[in-house]
Formats: C-alpha cells, sequence, structure tokens
C-alpha cells in the first residue's frame, strides 16, 4: 500500500510560514501549545458519539505489544479527544483551558487508495465558561484572523447546528438508534439515503426542506425557526446560531448558514462551521459539550477548530509560487590538499556563525562545469539566490569582504 505524507524541502517551507502565523495567532489570544502521543487508547475513540462510521473504517488499530493481554489502540484519527484526554489529567483543578496544537492525525484515503499521515493545525477552548455563543464567536473570529494575516485569498465561513439538526430528527418519530443513524447519515453527507428514509418510510418531507435552506444572515435564521416551530430544542438551537451569527455579522465576518454541513465526527452538540478558501475546504470546527465528560465525570464544555496543514500548503504554492530557499554558498577546495580542506571547513564556520548558509564543494565536481577559477590566495566562491548565480574569487582571509559581496549578491 502506497503511503501518502511525504513532504519535500519547499513543502516544509511553505509548512514552516503557515506554521509561525497559526502559533503566533493563538499566542496573542493567550492559549498554550501541546502535543499528545501518536499511540492512543482505541476505546476512547469508539465510544458513541465520537467517529462516524463512515471515519471508523479509515483509522490504523492494532493490540499493544504484547498481543495478548495487550489493549487495542489506535494511531491518532483526531487531534481534539486527545486534548481533553490532556485535560482530564492536567486541568481538573483549573476546570478552563485554551490550548493549541500542530499536530498529525492518520486515516486511509480513499481517494487517493493510500494510507495517509495528514497535519492538522488547530486549538481548543475548553471549560464550563460563560455565555457559551460568545466564545463560540470568539473562536470562529480567531480563525478569521489567522486567514487575514495568511493572505491567501477570500475566506468564507459556513455555519450550522448540531442541536438543530438532532432536534428536527426526534421529530420524526424515529427510534433511538434510527435517530443516530438519520444523524450519521446527514454529517457523512449521503442527503439521498436520508431522504429516502424520511420520505419514504414516515412521510415526511420537512428535513428535505431543511437540509436545502441556505442564508447569510442573521435574519435569514427566522425562516428557519418555522421549520422547527413545535420543538423546543429545534427553537433553543437556533436561537444560539442566531446568536452567534450576529455577532460575526456586525463584526464584518461574512459567512453563509447550511443546515446540512458535512462532518466525520459525531461529537458535535452545538454550532459546527467549515472554512472554504477558494472552492477549497481548508478547516472546520464546532462545539461539543459533551465529549469531555466522558474523561472527567463531569459536564465541562469545548469548542475548538482544526486546519488542514495540506489544503493550505497547496494554496499557498498556487498564490505565492515557490517560496525562496536561503540563499547558499558554496566554497571551493582542492579535496585532495589537506591543508585547502581544513582552510575551507573553517571558513565555512565563519561564515555560518555569521548567519549564512554554506556548503563545500571539491574544485573538480562535473556539475561545475569548467566554472571553477582557482587562484594562488584563494578559492572560488559560488554564490547563489532566486535570480543570479555568479562566481567570484576573494581570499580566504576577507571574510568582511565576503559577506560584504552576499549582501550586495542577494538583495
Amino acid at each position: 500500500m502506497k503511503f501518502y505524507g511525504d513532504w519535500l524541502p519547499d513543502d516544509l517551507r511553505r509548512f514552516r510560514f503557515i506554521e509561525a502565523i497559526f502559533r503566533e495567532t493563538c499566542l496573542r489570544h493567550g492559549y498554550g501549545e501541546t502535543r499528545t502521543p501518536v499511540i492512543e487508547k482505541l476505546y476512547w475513540f469508539t465510544g458513541a458519539g465520537i467517529l462516524s462510521p463512515d471515519l471508523m473504517h479509515k483509522i490504523y488499530t492494532f493490540l499493544d505489544w504484547d498481543g495478548w493481554s495487550g489493549e487495542r489502540v489506535v494511531l491518532r484519527p483526531d487531534n481534539t479527544v486527545p486534548v481533553c484526554r490532556l485535560f482530564s489529567e492536567y486541568f481538573m483543578k483549573q476546570k478552563q483551558a485554551r490550548l493549541f496544537y500542530v499536530e498529525d492525525v492518520f486515516r486511509y484515503n480513499e481517494e487517493q487508495k493510500a494510507g495517509g499521515r495528514h497535519c492538522q493545525l488547530g486549538l481548543e477552548l475548553l471549560g464550563n465558561f460563560d455565555f457559551p455563543p460568545v466564545r463560540d464567536a470568539e473562536v470562529i473570529l480567531l480563525l478569521v484572523e489567522f486567514f487575514k494575516e495568511l493572505k491567501i485569498g477570500k475566506i468564507k465561513i459556513t455555519l450550522s447546528h448540531a442541536g438543530i439538526l438532532r432536534a428536527y430528527i426526534k421529530t420524526l418519530g424515529l427510534s433511538p438508534a434510527e435517530e443516530e443513524d438519520a444523524f450519521a447519515l446527514l454529517l457523512e453527507g449521503r442527503t439521498h439515503e436520508l431522504r429516502r428514509i424520511c420520505v419514504q418510510r414516515h412521510g415526511m418531507d420537512g428535513l428535505s426542506r431543511l437540509m436545502d435552506l441556505r442564508g447569510s444572515s442573521a435574519a435569514f435564521l427566522t425562516n428557519l425557526k418555522a421549520l422547527g416551530k413545535n420543538s423546543a430544542d429545534f427553537l433553543a438551537a437556533a436561537a444560539e446560531l442566531e446568536q452567534i451569527a450576529s455577532i460575526l455579522e456586525k463584526l464584518g465576518v461574512h459567512f453563509e448558514i447550511n443546515p446540512a454541513i458535512r462532518k466525520d465526527l459525531t461529537y458535535y452538540t452545538g454550532v459546527m462551521f467549515d472554512v472554504d478558501v477558494e472552492g477549497t475546504i481548508v478547516g472546520s470546527g464546532g462545539r461539543y459539550d459533551n465529549l469531555l465528560q466522558r474523561f472527567t465525570g463531569e459536564p465541562i464544555g469545548g469548542c475548538g477548530f482544526c486546519l488542514y496543514a495540506e489544503a493550505l500548503m497547496e494554496l499557498c504554492k498556487t498564490l505565492y509560487g515557490a517560496f525562496e530557499e536561503r540563499p547558499s554558498i558554496t566554497l571551493v577546495a582542492d579535496f585532495n590538499k589537506e591543508a585547502d580542506v581544513v582552510q575551507a571547513i573553517k571558513t565555512a564556520e565563519k561564515l555560518r556563525a555569521a548567519g549564512l548558509s554554506v556548503q563545500l564543494s571539491a574544485h573538480k565536481s562535473a556539475r561545475m562545469n569548467g566554472q571553477i577559477k582557482k587562484g594562488k590566495d584563494g578559492y572560488i566562491l559560488e554564490a547563489l539566490s532566486k535570480s543570479k548565480k555568479e562566481a567570484f574569487l576573494l581570499p580566504l582571509k576577507s571574510i568582511k569582504k565576503l559577506i560584504e559581496f552576499w549582501g550586495v549578491c542577494c538583495d
């Protein structure tokens, strides 16, 4: 099986650019960085309301090392669950935490028929803060701030609410098991199958109308409420989404409301959102008020999001092209002469200490294509930048002049 997830040097340059902006944005908002193990216990992910049936078929799981008494473990397919487990072990005294991460997840990629490592940049706002809708809006606004600094195109936030979907499904007269199946079908995007079930088995097409609704203002939710006017849970969830949308609207954030937003994870209980840049989904998140209780035994809320590093890197590639490498200097010496090699190494060390990128090359190297000129008191210096490639001869003792040349050559 092919394994998907190799990154080349230019990929890493794009990633470091994205990572630096994300990390600085999180730190400005009071979040602290954390890391969790790649291998976690499987049962933390397989409990009710953790993974959708579709995602369950894409995870990598195996017995722990002894194979007999060892329990089943998994390469983490999601970062929120491990962060919640970490919170339960280290932050229960404070009962609140602002945490962010830059971590890999591991899932089978059906489109590419390959195993895969996928990097995520995400954060979690954990704890029973006052006014949860305001906190949800705060998380989304941090996301918007990050994209403003990244400058890779216009973003679109798509909002939904898990409570609206669950409340409406409860009005269809389904059994509890059927309700969970219907919710999973909706999150997996299998809307045609869901419509068929609702119409054929219960003679109702209201859910189809709900899934087809779209709006781009807080006022739109007035129409949405009309569909669930007989459900108190539906109206409460719609009012919560309306408050979040109103805050975003007043702060100039553009969004669309789409009740049928697709998710791979079924632990969401409140607002859910996707982030789209130029037609590409680059991140998602939402509120999950029941997940932490699985670890803490107490009802503690949470809201967060994750961004898909590979999707962001591809957008950066399209917008910025290749990220320029740090220009490099090649010092050329006769490797057959020990004195020349020692002198070249000493010179390289001084240049590197000055912050320059330096490599050594033998003067007879074929790749130099005869461009080498050997002087009595120096070596050929080849300086490379994105726009220039020049050869220069300087005495090895003239480090100051060499650095001055570097500045002229690579400006």
